[in-house]
């Protein structure tokens, strides 16, 4: 059985994925010890596996939210600096383990440069869509605004990246998001993914990872739904909405003859006011048993929350937070599962409604999220991102140069 140090980041989607692997190798025999933020010991120490703070100071998952919420500079910035911090504890513990392979997620760049110096083999744990090379993604205005972000923060990057390499002693790999291992697990189906040259015989595309029982229990009354069509809105675990977001929402569906529940978040339930008698609001609510149910998902764009709902044949609305939320809501809409709406802070309820009725109108949006769905079931979920762990570390057993 094989020895496996996992490195993570503190944020749900990134976490979230990995859990069902983690559960089912451990079942499988072997050991596996996760590094993450305390945040998250209850949840992987529910997978069997033994759970260790990272040495030193890794980000937080405030951290990683304050990144996200900003632009993709801000999130090569986090990487950057958290590698430079992170680089000598890792180092250390890498060589007390003596692991026989090295897991890390695809912001964990001091996981990968620490087993790159130790010459440990790797995988990558890849839970966002790869979208570096990716073609038809980034328009001129996108270009336009990232350089905006980018030059004023040039002179931080130049020393981050100064000191990284100071600390590493190497040039660094050409690509920093995401950094990819010797192989590469992508957490979609292939279908999904945007065109790139990037993506070759080393990355795996798998599917979502989705064990219910990795979830925690949420008390949920099931016996309330008994309206149709059911939407279903929710804006993630980073996000939360201002009273003004949820009111369009209320104004949207007011007339609506059917059931809407919605997923608020921090949110505070007492600022909503008068909430319509068909709408069910909680703070959170048991996600993947409502996508089972629901007819449509107006979400934010997350990774877990796009593939959930494609998972289960849902077509959805999508309301980007992020840059990120936004690149996959142009492939959710690109791909005729569901329409994007670049709100730019400020949703009507105009709009959500008519976008809810065509797609509840057509049912070409639901086949296609079926069809979808359909691919990332096949892509094998878990139990195939175990198995092609357990092959990539007998191949290593059999030719140790194989990495």
């Amino acid at each position: 059985m094989a020895k496996i140090l996992f490195f993570n980041v503190p944020g749900h989607g990134h976490v979230n994925p990995t859990l069902p692997v983690t559960a089912e190798l451990r079942r499988r025999g072997h050991e596996i010890i996760y590094y993450n933020d305390e945040e998250f010991r209850p949840q992987i120490e529910r997978t069997g596996a033994t759970f260790r703070p990272y040495p030193g100071t890794p980000p937080t998952s405030a951290d990683i939210i304050a990144a996200v919420n900003g632009s993709l500079i801000d999130v090569t910035l986090l990487v950057l600096d958290s590698a430079a911090r992170l680089l000598p504890g890792l180092i250390t513990e890498i060589q007390r383990e003596q692991p026989d392979l090295v897991i890390y997620d695809s912001l964990a760049l001091g996981a990968a440069l620490a087993a790159h110096r130790l010459g440990v083999p790797t995988i990558a744990s890849i839970s966002t869509f790869v979208l570096k090379g990716a073609r038809g993604m980034i328009t001129l205005r996108d270009m336009l605004r990232i350089m905006g972000q980018f030059v004023p923060r040039i002179p931080r990057f130049s020393r981050a990246r100064r000191a990284l390499v100071k600390a590493y002693g190497q040039p660094l790999p050409d690509s920093l998001v995401p950094v990819v291992g010797d192989f590469n697990l992508v957490f979609t189906a292939r279908e999904l993914q945007p065109e790139t040259d990037f993506v070759d015989a080393r990355f795996a595309f798998v599917g979502p990872s989705i064990d219910p029982n990795s979830r925690a229990n949420t008390d949920f009354p099931f016996e309330q739904l008994t309206r149709k069509p059911l939407i279903y809105i929710s804006l993630g675990t980073i996000h939360t909405a201002d009273r003004d977001f949820y009111q369009q929402c209320f104004e949207a569906f007011s007339a609506s003859p059917g059931q809407v529940i919605v997923s608020a978040g921090s949110t505070d339930l007492g600022m909503l006011g008068q909430i319509p008698d068909h709408f069910i609001v909680r703070p959170s609510v048991p996600q993947l048993e409502i996508l089972r149910r629901a007819d449509l998902f107006i979400t934010h764009g997350g990774m877990n929350s796009v593939q959930e709902s494609l998972y289960f044949g849902v077509p959805m609305v999508v309301l980007p937070q992020q840059t990120e939320q936004l690149f996959n809501g142009r492939i959710v809409a690109r791909a005729g599962a569901g329409l994007l709406l670049e709100a730019g802070g400020r949703v009507r309820a105009d709009h959500l409604r008519a976008a809810a009725d065509r797609l509840l109108g057509d049912s070409a949006y639901r086949e296609t999220a079926q069809r979808l769905g359909d691919a990332l079931r096949a892509a094998g979920g878990y139990t195939r991102a175990a198995d092609l762990i357990e092959a990539f570390v007998h191949r290593l057993s059999i030719h140790p140069s194989a990495a």
